[in-house]
């Protein structure tokens, strides 16, 4: 049981413009793995730009070569760092799903093929849930397997009972297909003008009953329609919301708290249940129900024994506290219910503070021995503007943070698993960054609490010159409280200064007596 350092490449698109190199070094994934191992390690995290780099002529024999060097590499998958979201695992608008879905299964043949450990995603970079109403989307909505929302209604005909009298959900859609009010009115004219006359008491209860069965059809075909509307998605994370909370769903209880999605208190606290809904749809991908359309991830992951791992998402400025799905927490909770030895989560320490998240009081959060999920560490010392990726100097405040946020992951299990530095920009990305991180992992394989870690891990020698001189600085002065207080003589110099003092050269034996 051991830890893995590694470093990441960085991006092609973002060093090209500011390297020494020109980001020459990144065009393709084999450059990537050779500039990260020009660097003090033997595995490099690939920052994929592209699935196209999964073309590169004569790739497979490429890598070939890197392996018979002993070098090993994981991939970061695409992410908005590159300009879209290409991955929305946890959408429920029926294109995007299908896209994400075929794009998860080339992300994961493509790292299987060339022998990657593991291949890394942020967790969602779908739009806010709070924003959604500020966006038109597609009103054709799908279910946590990709079906049609229409079809999963007619299976669960409770819901789409509950879902016709909501105001929060109807009131989407209400001004284009109208509501119960609308075909109760529409059936009362149709019966008059067919009677000639009032209904009766009992004939109401009957036009009641036409409207509401009206109403249920039109709304549940609408919901695979055409149509572009403000925010439709929300109607599927509200009605998936109610059937897990029906169905006491493990992600449900364990992210939501099983509370219910008509407490409108609670309702409104989006990221009290959004992020169980997120949770539940990108499970979906990995347990299709549909294999004819989506193939299954988790039989990629066995055929290729590759690792698959969740990281906390980086939010853009504004977005802090608005992501669906940040939280270690929650992502130990989905990789546990996919049900896969190769599903984990990542820890990026950077990310979890840009959205809004206290690090320490994550890994405080995460359950006792649930480490054998934790994989993969992002190890850069966040800041308030990330990613800033900044160097770890040896016996820096950096190299100390993520020696105590390392530690108290080992307590709860982490004891092997990759252990990544991310470069950042500049003409050295990296500086001492290596240096300190074995370090860390040396004391931290030693299980040193950080509080009794010794001078070594600083970066100095217990019995190094500098430990010497500061001895002998200290013995020389240790007496000077009694400094013309004794009625001995007090001499200033010993043999050796004295003549130096009498040549003129006091200043210069200061200087150079340690020497």
């Amino acid at each position: 049981m051991a830890y893995t350092l590694g470093v990441s490449t960085g991006y092609w698109k973002i060093a090209h413009g500011v390297s020494p190199e020109k980001g020459e070094e990144l065009l393709g994934i084999p450059l990537k793995i050779f500039w990260g191992a020009t660097k003090g390690v033997r595995f490099v995290q690939v920052d994929l730009e592209s699935i196209t780099e999964f073309k590169e002529p004569k790739l497979l024999e490429k890598i070939k070569r890197i392996k018979s060097l002993g070098l090993k590499f994981g991939v970061h998958g695409e992410c908005a760092a590159i300009g879209m979201n290409t991955l929305p695992l946890d959408s429920a608008i029926k294109d995007a799903y299908k896209r994400a879905h075929q794009r998860l299964i080339d992300h994961i043949k493509g790292c299987g093929e060339i022998g990657a450990e593991y291949l890394l995603i942020h967790s969602s970079e779908s739009e806010p849930f709070i924003r959604l109403g500020e966006h038109l989307q597609p009103m054709d909505l799908v279910d946590v397997w990709g079906r049609n929302l229409s079809d999963f209604l007619k299976e669960n005909p409770k819901l789409l009972d509950w879902a016709i009298k909501k105001d929060f959900i109807v009131g989407i859609v209400s001004r284009y297909i109208g509501d119960i009010e609308y075909y109760r009115k529409i059936e009362e004219r149709e019966f008059r003008e067919i009677n000639k006359r009032e209904p009766s008491p009992q004939e109401r209860k009957e036009i009641e009953k036409k409207a509401v069965e009206r109403f249920k059809e039109v709304f549940r075909n609408y919901l695979n329609s055409t149509d572009l509307h403000y925010g439709s998605e929300r109607i599927a994370y509200y009605i998936i919301a109610k059937w897990m909370e029906e169905e006491n769903d493990p992600l449900w209880k364990n992210i939501a708290g099983g509370k219910s999605i008509d407490d409108k208190s609670f309702r409104e606290k989006y990221e009290k249940w959004v992020p169980a809904v997120s949770a539940k749809y990108i499970w979906g991908h990995f347990n299709p129900k549909v294999p004819e359309i989506y193939s299954n991830p988790k039989d990629l992951l066995d055929k290729y024994n590759l690792d698959f791992v969740f990281e906390t998402p980086m939010a853009s400025p504004g977005y802090e506290t608005l992501m669906r799905l940040p939280r270690p927490l929650h992502m130990f909770y989905l990789a546990k219910a996919i049900k896969s030895k190769h599903v984990g989560i990542a820890l990026d320490f950077e990310h979890m503070l840009g959205c809004n998240l206290d690090p320490k009081k994550e890994i405080e959060l995460l359950p006792y021995k649930s480490g054998d999920i934790v994989k993969v560490i992002h190890v850069g010392v966040p800041t308030p503007l990330n990613p800033a990726h900044r160097p770890i100097p040896v016996g820096s405040e950096a190299q100390l943070y993520i020696y105590e946020r390392l530690y108290e992951l080992r307590k709860k299990g982490f004891k092997n698993g990759v252990i990544i530095f991310e470069r950042g920009g500049g003409a050295d990305p990296i500086k001492q960054s290596i240096i300190a991180l074995r370090l860390v992992i040396k004391f931290l394989e030693k299980d040193i609490p950080p509080k009794e870690l010794p001078l070594e891990f600083f970066g100095v020698k217990e019995k190094g010159a500098e430990i010497k001189r500061q001895e002998v600085a200290i013995r020389e002065h240790a007496l000077e409280p009694l400094k013309r207080m004794l009625a001995i003589p007090e001499e200033e110099y010993t043999f050796l200064s004295q003549a130096a003092v009498k040549k003129g050269k006091g200043t210069e034996w200061e200087k150079e007596k340690y020497r």
